[in-house]
């Protein structure tokens, strides 16, 4: 059945899409497009919760509808995500007519082909921990503190990535991983104070740096855009995932502060709070934010725009909080909404999706690493954290509201105006041909 295999194909490739990061509204409009560049009739996309279905009208007006769930969404690949887009934009012609016959036969064999090839692949596992330890190791580098707390922040994170590694194959809940890469990070952290490799105020900002890149922020970002569109299961389920990683992080911080207590490690001192040149900061955002490219799945094509995007918003945020003087829950906030916005316009550049570039510059700039680094030394210190672990948390959550609200209102324009053109293109094709301009 001609319908059937054009359906299956649509709900494979939303699949790909979801699994790759993209958000359910972006995936249900990227899939019905593909649709109707199929030629399909009464063609819809639909998600609850992970669950995606497609729906068309056939020959005789009877409507037929297939859906499966997809695989997995905790993480973003990003050559996958671009990749699959690319697939749409192949009957995405606002001036053609849709395909048919053997144009539309051809496209379904090699897309069902490409669709499987790139929902099998996955970025290796050595790539995605170079990413983050690259990443880990330039954003302790904002935080300042020594070479010593550079390298360790590096090396915690190595362990930490290799535990989740080690972990995956088990099929464990998201709250028993982060809680083993947590309790992994902070173990190694202790150890390296022991064996008088590294203070404890750059234990602590290692520590700090390795749980910040453990919460899944592109959750954050979606569960804001679901929100915005309307789609409350879709974003519950990924705040259930939030959840649950902070959850695992409690366990972990639980673990590294009754391991530390055990050992009669030295509590931690600090005279000054650590910091760094406005334009060091811009450089080492712009490294971290091309270290968080290869971590997601990107390639070389992928570090120029993201350097640019960790550049523009860390300018953005040194700007607010520098010369304007907001505190920093404001000027994050506002320049994570600028972020959403710059995102989205550099995507049509780029040729990635708009929220890889927003992840892009939130981990290269935005990240409360601050907070949480004295959080935790609060703790090592028999002191409460808590005030700046909320802090943190406030941070965090100010970026997520930010980058979804100017994420979701640039799409919107977006989206709006393609209406439009098709509409246009659409009027064009009918008008008769001999009717007078």
């Amino acid at each position: 059945d001609a319908l059937e295999e054009r359906l299956e194909f649509l709900l494979q490739l939303g699949c790909g899409l979801l699994e790759s990061g993209q958000t359910a509204a972006s995936s249900r409009y990227l899939v019905a497009t593909c649709g109707r560049g199929l030629g399909l009739q009464g063609m819809k996309a639909m998600t609850r919760g992970r669950m995606l279905r497609v729906g068309a009208q056939g020959s005789d007006a009877t409507p037929q509808i297939l859906s499966a769930p997809a695989g997995t969404f905790d993480v973003i690949d990003c050559t996958r995500a671009r990749d699959l887009a690319r697939l749409v934009e192949e009957v995405d012609r606002p001036d053609a007519e849709p395909l048919t016959g053997p144009e539309a036969e051809s496209f379904l064999a090699n897309g069902r082909e490409e669709v499987q090839r790139l929902r099998s692949r996955g970025t290796p596992w050595w790539v995605v921990t170079l990413g983050l330890t690259l990443l880990a190791f330039f954003i302790s580098m904002q935080v300042g503190i020594n070479w010593r707390t550079w390298v360790a922040a590096a090396v915690v994170q190595v362990a930490s990535s290799l535990v989740g590694f080690a972990v995956a194959p088990l099929r464990a809940p998201r709250l028993v991983v982060v809680a083993a890469q947590a309790c992994a990070g902070g173990a190694l952290a202790t150890a390296l104070v022991q064996m008088g490799l590294v203070d404890p105020v750059g234990a602590a900002a290692a520590i700090a740096v390795n749980w910040l890149l453990l919460l899944p922020l592109p959750q954050m970002v979606n569960a804001v855009m679901d929100l915005l569109s309307f789609d409350r299961r879709m974003a519950l389920v990924r705040l259930s995932r939030v959840a649950l990683a902070v959850g695992g992080l409690v366990i972990g911080g639980a673990f590294t502060f009754l391991l530390g207590e055990s050992l009669g490690m030295a509590h931690p001192r600090l005279d000054t709070l650590p910091g760094m040149p406005w334009y060091l900061v811009l450089v080492f955002s712009a490294l971290a934010a091309v270290g968080n490219a290869f971590a997601n799945g990107g390639r070389f094509s992928l570090a120029v725009p993201a350097a640019v995007t960790g550049f523009a918003t860390a300018g953005v945020n040194q700007v607010l909080l520098l010369v304007v003087g907001l505190p920093t829950l404001a000027a994050n906030t506002i320049s994570a909404f600028v972020l959403g916005i710059l995102a989205g316009i550099y995507a049509v550049r780029a040729g990635y999706p708009q929220q890889v570039l927003a992840l892009m510059g939130i981990t290269g700039a935005l990240l409360p690493g601050i907070p949480g680094f004295l959080g935790i030394l609060q703790e090592m210190g028999q002191g409460s954290g808590l005030p700046w672990f909320g802090q943190a948390a406030l941070i965090m959550l100010g970026i997520g509201v930010g980058v979804g609200i100017g994420s979701f209102l640039y799409e919107a324009v977006r989206l709006a105006a393609l209406w439009v053109v098709h509409k246009v293109a659409r009027v064009g094709r009918r008008e008769p041909k001999g009717a007078s301009p």
